[in-house]
Order: structure tokens, then C-alpha cells, then sequence
């Protein structure tokens, strides 16, 4: 994409919210600026005011999400700097993230402070997660072992779910939503509490045929909590999800797949405890959670022990994967002062993995079945000691012995420095964290011969945010700087993973927030990334010879990473927004070739309309891709085109 034409579209998007501003420019009575969460959980594992946080935690909260429309989890963080995020296709395909140049297995997804299963692949689907009965979406970038675990090299999500405790009336919403390709969904929403109960559901189903042969997306989905104070300092919580999707497989424009497709059912069941007084909170939980997927595929058979390769013809075959995991987790928090807040755990995790046949590649082979169990035993400590008005101290120390590979102790401390007479803040972290292979990993290693170590690194990030104009415009930057050493990789040409010697990815965040007027915000978002790897082959060169090479572009990281956003408060009951997104100087890897060469850009424009009709109605349109733009995030799996969709909610 050349720049002239992102120049234009850029202020194609501006000029909406101008045009917007010019023809509604009648005084109209003022709308509540929106007030974000004043805490979150995702940084510490313990509540911190907005005010506290690095500038590399966002905070994405039901309104921000009722704003845009947001029909997953991709949709919600796709906004904030340093996600990059790319798609096997269109809706209901897998997604994978990318957290400031890291493996999409490198971020860690949760619900609740509950470990979402992240099945074979050791990669959470964001498209599974509905996001109707949330509170608030927690993103935290940058190494979070210490908090989470092994699973936060990039960073960690934390979705928390509504509680209706202590709410003074019931409230209740349906919906039904239709648009281009066919789409469908329902779904209601319903809470009621009192001092002592309350529960939350959301309930949704969802359909699409999209736009490709064999590609259409089915979606059943549910989420709850209920509390219940026993006491006036003892809670009860049970959290509960469950979806169950079917998904046509298309394959690549090159290796189209009509006839396969996927059905998976996934579901978490996760009871806890809280004791809370002013000085100590403790709190133990139990999830177990389980995701299945059975396959059915139509592969090509060959006999090999010809040259060429004789063509037998093509055969029908499936599998069933299976991932079932117990977690237990204990945490305490205790206030030896009024600055200082001592926070230690302890974390055990157990993992069941069965996959039926993990040869699918070869169908008239007999079945190659894999099954292991995993665990791994955690404990943490954490420290927040506010010396003064100006600085304050977080350190962490965490260790874990693993059932497969080494034990390991990692380590974090954040220093910050409030400048009170600029109205800004100054944070600086560093960080190690610790990754052994996943099951998808240790069953694809063909070569024997190189056993598979653990994934470390080290990071680094300092950062500055500042408020200004009386808090109407607020900015922030963030350097970071992760070295990765041992990053696992696979070699599909035959079915290999092994580690790279090294990997780095560095870059710069820069995000802002402007409060225009009282009717119009606008919102920027850019990320400066470079993301290399030393290889013993290079996947832009090809043969089976080992051709090392240096400072290679890890797939699918752009260098520039642009988001733009406007959204316009028209009248009370009229609001309108444009947001978009755009990738520049890529790699991908080419689905018929496998090897690794220059993507297109892509700049993508989204619209958002809402009508309150009265108290109870509203009418809601979007539409997304609004410029037709023909891209694929990920090299050979196109996304759609220009799509229209309608709603119409009822809300009580």
C-alpha cells in the first residue's frame, strides 16, 4: 500500500468526525465524559487504582466495548498498541496475538484470574470468549511469569465477569443482531442481586456462512458468576463458562479444504473462597476446565517409495484432541502498613492430553496417537511499597517446578516516579520470564536427535504518561526490549519444531487519548516494532541444507503498527464512531511454497452507529472494512470485504 493512499484514508476518517462535528454543531446538553475502572487486577494480582498503572496495562471496560460493538475478544484489544493480531480467514477462524513481536503461545488468557484452556496448540482461541456479561478486558504487555506463570513471555489477559452482589435492582437485555453472509446472533444478558447474592449470565448463539466455499461459523456460548457473602468478611464465587462452536475449514486460497471442519467444545467450571478484612484478603479458587476438538479432514495419500511420488487419491480421516486441566490456587495479601502490601501464592496445575492422531498428514497410515500429562507447581511473592508521595517500589519472586523440565526462579521489579508538579509519571521494569514446550511441541518434533529446551528471556520497558489541558488530552510512551533465548519454531515442510538460537523483539508504544470537546474523542495508537530471530535455516531461502542466517523478521510482526479512532456523542440519544487499523512492512510465509517473503499492507476502517429509541430500545449498526479493502492478515486466508450488520437490543 502505498502512503499517499493511507494519507487519504486517514483523513477520510477524520473528515467523518468533522462532518459529524459541522452538521450536529446545535448545542446539545452535555454528555458524561466516560470514567474508566478506577482499579484493576491484571498488574499485581491485587486491586490498583488507574492512577498506579504502567503505561503498558490497558483498561478496555463494558462501555468501551458496548461503544464499538466488539463481537470478541479480538475485536476489543485489536485497539491497543502493541497487539498484533492476524486471522486463519474470516469469523470464527483462529486468531492469533502477537504481544509486542511474541509468539501468540507467549500471552496468557484469564478469566477471573482463572487459567482459560489454552488446548493442543497452547493457544487460546479468542474467538470462543463472548464478551456480553464482562466488566472489563485487563491487558497487560510485557513479561508477567512472576504473576502468572509460564505462559506470560509477551504479557496476560484477564476478562473479568460482572457481579451482581450488592446490586439494588434486576437487569436483563435481549438482542438480536443479523447482517452480510448470512449472520445471525441472539443472546440475553440477565443480573440480579442482593447485599447477600448474586449472579450474572450471559447466554448467545451466533451463525455466518462468511464468504468463502466450505466456511461457514456456528457458536453457542455461556458465561456466569455467582456470590454469595456468607459473612461480613467471607464470599463464596462460582465461575462458570461454556461454548461450543462448528467451524468449516476452507484451507488457503491455494490449498482449498471443502470438505473439512471442526467442532470443539470448550468449558470451565471453577468454585472459590475469599476472606476480606481492611489489612488481609485471602483467596483460594478450584478450576477445572476442559477443551475438545474433533476433526475431520480430506487429505491426499502418496507412495513415497517411488520417484516421483505416486498420487493414491484422497481419503477421509479424523481425530479428537482432548485437553483437561485442574488448577488450584491460593493467594494472600497483607498490609503491614498503610504503604506496604505483601502478596504470596501458591499455584498447582495439572494437564491430561490426548490426541488421538497427530498424523493426519498421511491417511492411510495407521493412527500416530499422543497422550502426556503435565504439571507443574508454583509459588510467588510480591511486593508494593509506596516510600513516598513521588516513588513507589513493586518487586516479585516467583519459582516453579515443572513434572518435564528444570525448575526455575524468575524475578520482576518496577520502579515508579510520580511527577506531581507535571501532572505525569515515569515507570521502568525489568523482568524475566520462563516457557518449557507446549504439547503441540514435544508432538511435532520429528528430529529426536535435538531435544527441546525451555524458551527464556529477559525484558526491559521504561515509560512516560502524562495528563494535560486538565486531564482532556492524555499520552504516553513506552520503550521496550525483550531478548528471547531458545524461542521455539516449526518447520512445516517436515514437521519439526526445534529452538532458535535467539530472538529479539524491541520497539516503541505511543498512545493518545483526546478529549476533543464535550462531544467528540479522539484516540491514537502506534508501535515501532522490530522483531528478529537468528535461524539455522532461513525460511526466506529454500532446500533441506542448513543455511544459517542473523537478525531475520520473525512472520506476520509488522515494523508499524497504526490505530485511529473518532467517536462523536451527536445527541443524547445518537452516537457515531470510526476507528482503524493498519499493518505496514511485513514478512508472512507463503502457504504454497512455505517460504518466508514480503506482505502486503493493509489499512482497515471500521463504523459504529447507536440510536437510543427510548429507555428501553436501541437500534445499533455497523460496518466493517468500510473501504472494501482486500487484505489477509495471514498469507493465503483472505478476510472479508465490505460487510453491513443491524441490531436491536431491549434492555430492562
Amino acid at each position: 500500500m502505498h502512503l499517499k493512499k493511507v494519507i487519504r484514508q486517514t483523513l477520510f476518517i477524520l473528515s467523518l468526525a468533522a462532518a459529524g462535528s459541522v452538521s450536529l454543531g446545535a448545542e446539545e446538553p452535555e454528555t458524561p465524559v466516560y470514567k474508566l475502572d478506577d482499579y484493576v487486577f491484571v498488574s499485581t494480582r491485587t486491586p490498583l487504582s488507574t492512577a498506579r498503572l504502567s503505561p503498558s496495562v490497558t483498561a478496555i471496560t463494558d462501555l468501551d466495548i458496548d461503544q464499538w460493538q466488539d463481537a470478541s475478544l479480538s475485536e476489543a484489544i485489536a485497539r491497543t498498541p502493541g497487539m498484533v493480531l492476524w486471522s486463519n480467514g474470516s469469523r470464527g477462524s483462529v486468531t492469533s496475538l502477537s504481544t509486542r513481536g511474541t509468539e501468540s503461545n507467549h500471552t496468557g488468557f484469564f478469566l477471573d484470574g482463572r487459567r482459560l484452556n489454552p488446548g493442543f496448540g497452547n493457544q487460546y482461541d479468542l474467538g470462543f470468549l463472548p464478551l456480553n456479561n464482562l466488566e472489563s478486558v485487563e491487558v497487560q504487555r510485557g513479561a508477567s511469569t512472576v504473576n502468572f506463570g509460564s505462559s506470560g513471555i509477551g504479557g496476560v489477559i484477564n476478562a473479568r465477569l460482572k457481579s451482581a452482589l450488592g446490586q439494588k435492582r434486576p437487569e436483563a437485555s435481549l438482542f438480536l443482531e443479523g447482517g452480510s453472509n448470512d449472520y445471525r446472533k441472539a443472546g440475553v444478558d440477565f443480573a440480579l442481586g442482593t447485599e447477600a447474592v448474586g449472579l450474572s449470565l450471559s447466554a448467545s448463539t451466533t451463525q455466518t456462512d462468511n464468504e468463502r466455499h466450505n466456511d461457514s461459523f456456528e457458536q453457542l456460548s455461556l458465561l456466569s458468576r455467582l456470590d454469595w457473602k456468607l459473612a461480613d468478611s467471607v464470599y463464596l464465587e462460582l465461575i462458570g463458562s461454556a461454548f461450543d462452536t462448528m467451524k468449516e475449514l476452507p484451507g488457503s486460497t491455494t490449498g482449498p479444504t471443502p470438505f473439512d471442519n471442526q467442532d470443539t467444545t470448550s468449558w470451565l467450571l471453577s468454585p472459590g473462597i475469599r476472606y476480606l478484612t481492611d489489612d488481609l484478603s485471602v483467596h483460594l479458587f478450584y478450576s477445572r476446565s476442559e477443551r475438545t476438538a474433533d476433526i475431520f479432514e480430506v487429505n491426499s495419500a502418496f507412495d513415497f517409495g517411488v520417484f516421483p511420488a505416486l498420487y493414491l487419491g484422497d481419503f477421509p480421516i479424523s481425530n479428537e484432541i482432548d485437553v483437561l486441566t485442574d488448577e488450584m490456587d491460593l493467594q494472600i495479601d497483607y498490609s503491614l502498613s498503610d504503604n506496604v502490601l505483601l502478596t504470596g501464592g501458591v499455584v498447582y496445575r495439572n494437564d491430561d492430553v490426548r490426541n488421538t492422531n497427530i498424523n493426519t498428514a498421511s491417511p492411510l497410515a495407521p493412527p500416530a496417537p499422543y497422550g502426556e500429562s503435565f504439571q507443574q507447581w508454583g509459588s510467588f511473592a510480591l511486593l508494593s511499597w509506596q516510600l513516598s508521595d513521588r516513588f513507589e517500589v513493586r518487586a516479585g519472586i516467583r519459582h516453579d517446578d515443572y513434572s518435564d523440565y528444570d525448575d526455575e526462579v524468575t524475578g520482576n521489579a518496577t520502579f515508579i516516579i510520580n511527577l506531581e508538579e507535571l501532572n505525569a509519571t515515569v515507570f521502568a521494569k525489568l523482568a524475566n520470564s520462563y516457557a518449557p514446550p507446549g504439547p503441540v511441541d514435544l508432538a511435532y518434533d520429528s528430529d529426536q536427535s535435538t531435544p527441546l529446551n525451555a524458551e527464556e528471556s529477559v525484558s526491559y520497558e521504561i515509560g512516560f504518561r502524562q495528563s494535560l489541558l486538565q486531564d482532556e488530552l492524555t499520552y504516553s510512551l513506552v520503550l521496550f526490549r525483550n531478548e528471547i533465548d531458545d524461542l521455539l519454531s516449526f518447520e512445516p515442510t517436515t514437521f519439526d519444531t526445534f529452538n532458535i538460537e535467539e530472538a529479539v523483539t524491541q520497539g516503541a508504544e505511543i498512545s493518545v487519548k483526546y478529549q476533543a470537546s464535550k462531544k467528540l474523542d479522539l484516540g491514537l495508537g502506534y508501535t515501532y516494532l522490530v522483531a528478529e530471530s537468528d535461524r539455522l535455516n532461513d525460511p526466506r531461502t529454500g532446500g533441506f541444507v542448513a543455511d544459517p542466517a542473523r537478525d531475520v523478521p520473525l512472520a506476520r510482526r509488522p515494523e508499524h503498527l497504526l490505530q485511529l479512532s473518532a467517536f462523536y456523542h451527536c445527541t443524547d440519544n445518537f452516537s457515531a464512531g470510526v476507528q482503524a487499523i493498519g499493518q505496514f512492512e511485513r514478512e508472512d510465509i507463503d502457504p504454497e511454497t512455505f517460504l518466508q517473503v514480503p506482505a502486503e499492507d493493509f489499512f482497515v476502517v471500521r463504523l459504529v452507529a447507536d440510536w437510543a429509541i427510548d429507555e428501553n430500545w436501541s437500534l445499533y449498526a455497523k460496518i466493517e472494512n468500510l473501504l472494501d479493502e482486500e487484505y489477509a492478515s495471514a498469507a493465503g486466508y483472505p478476510a472479508l470485504g465490505r460487510a453491513g450488520y443491524l441490531g436491536l437490543k431491549f434492555t430492562y
